[in-house]
């Protein structure tokens, strides 16, 4: 059994901030699709290009120029569907960005370049704050997206 006293606070910190900003993010994400195209259509475009770009795949694979010719008359369609689907990702850009600052303000100047984090292996002396918080903001905004729903169909 694991003794959580042996855990940095540092870890659980930062851990929880990335958990807290990728549910953030997730969720304004779902908020801005469903507000700027409805979440049903955004999942059929989703679909849909997924589809387009498998027969791609499958064209370009077998040299198929026939396939290639009917898929290329689709191609503005598809575009059309795909910068549609990128603005509430565009819209939540500078939100995402304006979390840079917690960076500035809070974590580099109370953690600095100390051990936040122990992992076995290459990591074994700890982690600095900034790989430890990509770690855990990977991880979380993988779950997030999944819990959420924002994960594309592949």
């Amino acid at each position: 059994m694991i003794d959580i006293t042996i855990i940095p606070i540092a870890t659980l910190v930062i851990m929880l901030l990335a958990i807290t900003i990728s549910f953030i993010n997730m969720t304004l994400n779902r908020l801005l699709i469903t507000r700027m195209c409805g979440w049903n259509e955004y999942r059929a475009m989703q679909k849909e290009v997924s589809e387009y770009r498998s027969q791609m795949m499958k064209a370009t694979r077998a040299k198929d120029q026939k396939l290639m010719t009917k898929l290329k008359k689709k191609e503005s369609q598809i575009n059309k569907m795909q910068t549609k689907m990128m603005k509430p990702s565009m819209v939540l850009m500078p939100i995402s960005f304006s979390y840079i600052i917690i960076w500035y303000l809070f974590l580099i100047p109370t953690y600095g370049s100390n051990p936040v984090a122990f992992m076995p292996g290459i990591f074994a002396e700890g982690l600095p704050v900034i790989y430890w918080y990509m770690i855990c903001s990977f991880f979380f905004g993988t779950l997030a997206s999944r819990i959420i729903g924002t994960t594309p169909i592949s």
